[in-house]
C-alpha cells in the first residue's frame, strides 16, 4: 500500500539532474477540466509523514506529488495564503496576518489581484458568469485576502454560523481544542451535494485545526500528530463527497499546506517551517507520479489558472512545475 512516509524516504539521495518530465497528459484548458478544487490544510508542514494518514496516502497515490515543496518566507499564514491565491511573493501582495485579522480588505487597485478576481474578469470577457466558492476555517481569507468585490459563495464558521455555535467554537478554541474544521467540512459537503452547484468552477477549501494544535501543544508533539489523523479523516470525507457527486472525472484537485512550525510558532526560515508538500490529481495525471522539480505552495496559483483555461499572467511569480509545463 502507498504510504507518504515511504515516499519521503524515496526522495533521499536523488540527484537533481535525474529529474525528468513525467508523462502527464493533463488536458489543461479544455473541457476535460471542468472544475478546480484546492484543499489547503493549515500548518501541517511535512509532519504528515510522522503519523498515519490513510486518506492522504490514497490521494498521493492517485496522482502526482512532492514532499520537497517549499513555503514562501516568512512562513506566516497571510503571506503564504496570499501568495497561493495571488500568485506573487509576499513583498508584492503585501498581506500580513495583523492586517487581515484586523479586517483590512485587500486593495482592489493592487496590481496583483487574486485568482478569484482574475477568473471573474475572464468570465466577464467571455460573457459567462463563473461560479466560485471559498469555504475556509479562517474567515480572514474571505474578508482580507480575496477581494470584497469578488462574487463567490463564501463560508467561514465565525461568519456564517449562529450565535450559539460561534460561542461554542470560540470556547473550544480557547480551551486548546479547536473544532472549526468540523463545521467547514460539513457545510462544504452540503455545498458539493447541492445540485445548484454542479457548475462551480473553482472551490478553495481551508482547514485550520492542525495549526491550532501546533500553537497550543507544539508542532510535532504527539497531540499535534493526533490532530493530523483527525484532519486526515476530514480529507477523506471531502474526497468521498467529490466522488459521490461524480466530480472525479472532470476535476483537478490540489492539496497543499502553508507552513510547518517549530515549538509553538512559525514565521522563520527553518526546515521544519519551510518544508511542505504538494499533491495533485486529475484526468491524465499518472498515479503514483512524483513531482521531482523545484516547487512551491505558491505554484498552485499557476496550476489553477492554467487548468481553468487562462494563460498564466506574466507578472506571476508562481510557475507551473516542470512536469506540467
Amino acid at each position: 500500500m502507498f504510504n507518504v512516509k515511504d515516499m519521503e524516504s524515496s526522495y533521499v539521495g536523488v540527484p537533481k539532474k535525474q529529474t525528468s518530465r513525467m508523462e502527464i497528459k493533463l488536458k489543461i484548458g479544455t473541457k476535460a477540466v471542468h472544475r478546480k478544487i484546492t484543499n489547503s490544510i493549515y500548518g501541517v508542514g511535512r509532519f504528515l509523514t510522522e503519523t498515519e494518514t490513510p486518506h492522504i496516502d490514497a490521494f498521493f497515490a492517485s496522482g502526482a506529488s512532492s514532499l520537497k515543496a517549499k513555503a514562501v518566507v516568512p512562513t506566516d499564514s497571510a503571506e503564504n495564503w496570499g501568495s497561493l491565491l495571488h500568485g506573487v511573493l509576499p513583498h508584492k501582495h503585501g498581506l500580513k496576518n495583523g492586517d487581515v485579522d484586523a479586517g483590512i480588505p485587500y486593495d482592489e487597485k493592487n496590481p496583483y489581484p487574486s485568482i478569484f478576481k482574475l477568473l471573474e474578469a475572464k468570465s466577464k470577457d467571455d460573457n459567462n458568469n463563473i461560479k466560485m466558492a471559498s469555504y475556509v476555517a479562517w474567515e480572514s481569507i474571505n474578508t482580507g485576502i480575496i477581494e470584497l468585490s469578488v462574487k463567490a459563495d463564501l463560508y467561514a464558521p465565525l461568519t456564517h454560523e449562529n450565535f450559539f455555535m460561534k460561542w461554542w467554537l470560540r470556547f473550544k478554541h480557547k480551551m486548546k481544542n479547536s473544532i472549526y474544521d468540523y463545521s467547514v467540512v460539513s457545510r462544504l459537503c452540503d455545498y458539493i451535494h447541492d445540485s445548484k452547484n454542479q457548475d462551480v468552477k473553482f472551490i478553495f477549501v481551508h482547514l485550520t485545526d492542525v495549526d491550532e494544535y501546533g500553537h497550543g501543544y507544539s508542532y510535532g508533539s504527539q497531540t499535534y500528530l493526533e490532530q493530523i489523523k483527525v484532519m486526515d479523516s476530514h480529507v477523506g470525507t471531502i474526497l468521498k463527497a467529490i466522488d459521490e457527486q461524480g466530480w472525479n472525472d472532470d476535476s483537478l484537485v490540489i492539496m497543499t499546506t502553508d507552513h510547518g512550525g517549530i515549538g509553538t510558532s512559525h514565521g522563520g526560515k527553518s526546515d521544519v517551517e519551510v518544508n511542505v508538500f504538494l499533491a495533485v490529481r486529475g484526468e491524465g495525471i499518472e498515479p503514483n507520479s512524483k513531482i521531482e522539480g523545484e516547487v512551491c505552495n505558491m505554484d498552485c496559483a499557476a496550476l489553477i489558472v492554467k487548468a481553468l483555461g487562462m494563460e498564466i499572467p506574466e507578472w506571476f511569480d508562481a510557475k507551473l512545475p516542470i512536469e506540467f509545463a
